[in-house]
């Protein structure tokens, strides 16, 4: 029989077959995959809610049978990937806005009201001047304007200017404008238009002439001509919708606007300053019901997008336009009506908001001129002081010493380090497992004598490279570090520095009013650790010269602004006080010279096509260190113009003053006011009282010259602080003990506080009672602040209270009687104190402080008018309690710097004088006394040689 012989024709075994197989299947499989499954597939991943959104209106798209404007989802051959839906999802989503633009333009050009007329022509626009003029010859025989000119001209500030020879204009008329511009920079950009409503004509105007369309408009010199005169009249009261913007616009095109005082998102905040938002369109749609009218809801992004409104048909922006004025005079006259018909609000709106507008315009566009000189020369001396700072640093702390930093790295990092070893140890067991597979093929193939097979070569092959791995041991040990460095601006590095390393205990709860945060790093609570934590003396050089350096020197020449000098922006904080900070703008040289009507719409295409509208401008002002020589050199590099020196004051003790006055007028405590009167210091005085000490040492020189251990003046002002805010007798305590003194004096002096005080407690608690009665509380000057929460709070407290047998807030067994509620109940009404605690601060902080802004905004108004407007002295601060002004340094004379001073103690009177500090300054804290001013040559007088 002959020998039968198999041959096994197939190859060896490779390693790869089975994964190109797999492989293979993948593909075949997705090339099956309808596109429909495709997106049901990625909507079972890992979405954000808008890309989800987006996926959702792709699906519905491709189950509704439609193909017209379905986007295809494959870009390439293959799998339609996460990526290929999403991208599909968008175009679909851009497609659908542009779809719905085009219908809402199309529908905004068919129901175009006959009322509402576009201006492209110049001969069109004396027509629509006439009509102005025929307006405002209306209202003054209208009943409704002629009260609300009696609101806009019978103020007190209107009065004391016609006691000094100064005229306001009484207000004649009241119409709505608004306008429409290449961008928000308020220093560069210009209209392209602007709108006008007359209210009892009945019908509004667009006038177009910047618009890049190509098509007919104005001549930009003959439009804004037209309306140059009646924009300078004050007696022409102009309402905007944000109207501090719109001036900025119309100062940029050259105008020269009065009259600019109504701005209804300002009388907005003053109806309700909890609004959601206090834009035009969703304030109309939120209250049109409310005041009776109907209009499109139309957006500015209906129409627009986000493009400039330069950029589309004239025609479509000036329906567009001519509604904003109309909705904004609907808001205007239902505002005022309801100003007037609730509380006192009619008191603060017409004394103090509608002059604001031009005032804080003013101060914003001035600025201040920079010595970028000295400013240099303070940079080259603080950066070797930096240097050495972080030198302290790292020899106080030894943040460079290896150890420190691993100690560090494990302590921010022990999450990724535990993963890490987690993996590391399945990465050294897949790598034994492996390394054994391969020892195994090995061997197999060296039993056999097959060493020349591939399977043989690729087994010795992969052990040499599985063993080259040298995988480190899975301990912690071997973690790599993730932290090479300490750096002094990461927050992390800062925290454990601060808690572990140095072991600074965390009182973030009694610093910050989130209190849930917990280990903070923020500003607010270093600055307090720096004060009261020697051993963070290192540090807080570190972080004094940085934020000199990054913020202020090495920024402000970068934040100039096109005119060269340094602005800010200002802003009010919910007293009304104002703050400041800075802002984004475009590039400097995105325009230079002057506009005409040559180069007009070749500017505007320049602004309205510039992508870079981010560039950092201006600064923060009162955040300026002043209490260290650094900072106060900061400050001296602002300086007045070429000629000019500043004259500034800063209101003194406002605060206890108005205090003072609310006690002795409300309540018939006139103590406190007596001792203003009396020109005494009532710190001191009640000190010596309070403390029995004697008074001589209640001063604050004693205690600086060391003629006493405890600071007795600061620690009544820590006693009036805890007395207004309804801090307990425990809490001053702790604070008294820090200051110097015993318990048992601590407890005697918050005791004898309401002995010889008492109309305090009851101008406090009063304040409490009214904003459980009501809601709300409000300035001297009727200015409201509403506390939503508040009175659902309390009520549901009081309940708490009464359940277990709790008197009031200052019940001593609160903790032992609340624990009767229960966890639950308990944590309830632990809870509500916070809440209710934090709302009773805050009302009779704004009862106190928003009164201090009321009187300081009146100060500012009267000076605008007095100082500004009738002797053109530049206003070029507004800072808590002070004002600034630049003046020609010959106007300065004993009689201005009296005049001054009379504007700040005189313009609003109480039960008590109002005082004020009065300096004349060469440069930003560079002051002289009047004493010390020699007025007949323009400078500080030269001192005498010894």
């Amino acid at each position: 029989m002959p020998p039968k012989l198999t041959l096994n024709l197939r190859p060896p075994a490779d390693d790869g077959a089975v994964e190109r197989v797999a492989d293979a299947a993948k593909r075949k499989k997705a090339a099956q995959e309808t596109d429909a499954e495709a997106i049901d597939r990625v909507l079972r991943m890992s979405l954000t809610d808008k890309q989800r959104a987006m996926v959702e209106e792709l699906r519905q798209a491709y189950g509704s049978g439609e193909t017209g404007n379905r986007p295809a989802l494959r870009t390439a051959g293959g799998t339609i990937s996460k990526d290929d839906v999403i991208r599909a999802a968008d175009v679909l989503l851009r497609q659908r806005q542009t779809d719905a633009r085009a219908d809402k333009v199309a529908e905004t050009l068919r129901s175009k009201p006959a009322n509402f007329h576009i201006v492209t022509e110049d001969a069109e626009l004396p027509k629509m001047i006439a009509r102005l003029r025929e307006e405002v010859r209306l209202q003054k025989d209208d009943e409704w304007f002629r009260k609300v000119f009696v609101l806009f001209n019978n103020t007190l500030i209107k009065r004391k200017l016609a006691e000094r020879g100064i005229d306001i204009p009484d207000a004649e008329s009241l119409t709505v404008w608004d306008t429409e511009t290449s961008g928000l920079d308020k220093m560069l950009d210009l209209t392209g238009g602007y709108s006008v409503w007359l209210p009892l004509l009945n019908e509004g105007y667009y006038v177009a002439y910047g618009h890049l369309t190509g098509e007919k408009q104005c001549t930009r010199s003959k439009a804004l001509g037209a309306i140059a005169k009646f924009m300078a009249l004050p007696s022409q009261i102009k309402s905007f919708h944000n109207a501090e913007f719109d001036l900025a616009m119309m100062l940029n095109d050259g105008l020269t606007p009065q009259g600019i005082r109504y701005d209804s998102v300002a009388a907005q905040r003053t109806l309700n300053d909890n609004e959601d938002t206090y834009a035009l369109k969703p304030l109309i749609t939120k209250y049109k019901s409310i005041i009776g009218v109907e209009a499109p809801d139309t957006t500015f992004e209906d129409l627009f997008a986000k493009e400039s409104p330069m950029l589309h048909p004239v025609e479509v922006v000036g329906i567009y336009a001519i509604w904003d004025v109309l909705k904004g005079w609907w808001l205007t006259r239902w505002q005022i009506d309801n100003i007037v018909a609730t509380d006192n609000l009619a008191m603060s709106f017409f004394e103090i908001t509608q002059y604001l507008s031009e005032v804080n315009v003013n101060i914003e566009r001035t600025g201040f001129v920079i010595d970028l000189d000295d400013l240099q020369a303070l940079g080259d001396e603080l950066r070797p002081k930096l240097a050495q700072a972080q030198a302290d640093v790292i020899e106080a702390y030894g943040v460079t010493d290896p150890e420190f930093l691993r100690k560090m790295d494990r302590a921010l990092y022990s999450a990724k380090v535990t993963d890490w070893i987690d993996k590391q140890r399945r990465r050294i067991a897949r790598n034994e497992e492996a390394q054994a597979k391969q020892r195994a093929i090995i061997a197999e193939c060296e039993a056999a004598g097959k060493t020349s097979l591939k399977k043989y070569t690729s087994a010795i092959e992969r052990l040499a490279q599985l063993q080259a791995e040298d995988l480190a041991p899975s301990d912690e040990e071997n973690a790599p570090l993730n932290i090479t460095e300490f750096s002094f601006t990461n927050d992390n590095h800062l925290r454990y520095l601060i808690y572990d390393h140095l072991g600074i205990e965390d009182r973030t709860k009694q610093i910050v009013k989130d209190k849930k945060k917990e280990r903070a790093v923020s500003k607010d609570v270093l600055e307090r650790y720096y004060e009261e934590e020697e051993a963070l003396k290192p540090l807080a050089n570190v972080s004094a010269y940085e934020k000199l350096l990054n913020t202020y020197v090495d920024k402000i020449p970068k934040a100039l602004d096109v005119d060269g000098r340094l602005h800010t922006q200002l802003d009010m904080v919910s007293t009304g006080r104002y703050s400041s900070k800075g802002y984004s703008g475009k590039p400097n040289d995105i325009r230079s010279g002057p506009v005409t009507d040559e180069n007009y719409l070749g500017t505007m295409r320049k602004l309205v096509e510039c992508a870079e509208k981010s560039v950092a401008k201006g600064t923060n002002l009162q955040n300026i260190p002043a209490r260290t020589k650094e900072g106060e050199r900061v400050r001296m590099t602002f300086k007045p113009p070429p000629g000019h020196t500043f004259l500034g004051s800063d209101l003194s003790s406002i605060e206890p003053r108005l205090q003072a006055h609310i006690m002795a007028v409300e309540h018939s405590d006139d103590i406190f006011a007596d001792m203003y009167r009396k020109g005494l210091d009532p710190y001191v005085e009640f000190a010596s009282i309070m403390f029995e000490v004697d008074r001589d040492l209640c001063f604050e020189k004693a205690y600086k010259n060391g003629l006493t251990t405890v600071p007795y003046r600061k620690l009544t002002k820590d006693m009036f602080l805890a007395k207004g805010y309804g801090q307990a007798e425990d809490q001053f305590v702790k604070t008294a003990i820090k200051r110097g003194i015993t318990t048992e004096q601590g407890k005697r002096a918050y005791a004898k506080f309401d002995e010889i005080l008492p109309g305090f407690s009851t101008m406090v608690n009063a304040s409490f009672e009214h904003l459980r009665k009501y809601g709300w509380t409000a300035t001297l000057w009727g200015q409201k602040r509403r506390f939503p929460e508040y009175r659902k709070n309390w009520q549901r407290l009081c309940v708490l209270m009464k359940r277990v047998g709790i008197v009031d807030k200052n019940d001593p067994q609160l903790g032992v009687k609340s624990r009767k509620l229960g966890k639950e109940g308990s944590a309830e009404f632990w809870q509500l104190i916070r809440l209710t605690g934090r709302d009773e601060r805050a009302a009779f902080n704004h009862r106190i402080q928003g009164s201090g802004a009321n009187v300081l905004k009146l100060c500012m108004i009267r000076s605008y008018y007095e100082l500004t407007v009738a002797r053109g002295w530049e206003f070029t601060l507004t800072l808590h309690d002070e004002q600034k002004h630049a003046a020609p340094t010959d106007q300065i004379t004993e009689e201005t710097v009296t005049l001054y001073t009379d504007i700040m103690t005189n313009t609003a009177t109480f039960a008590c004088p109002l005082d004020c500090d009065t300096v004349i300054e060469t440069r930003w804290m560079n002051e002289v006394r009047p004493s010390d001013w020699d007025f007949e040559n323009g400078r500080p007088k030269l001192k005498e040689a010894a």
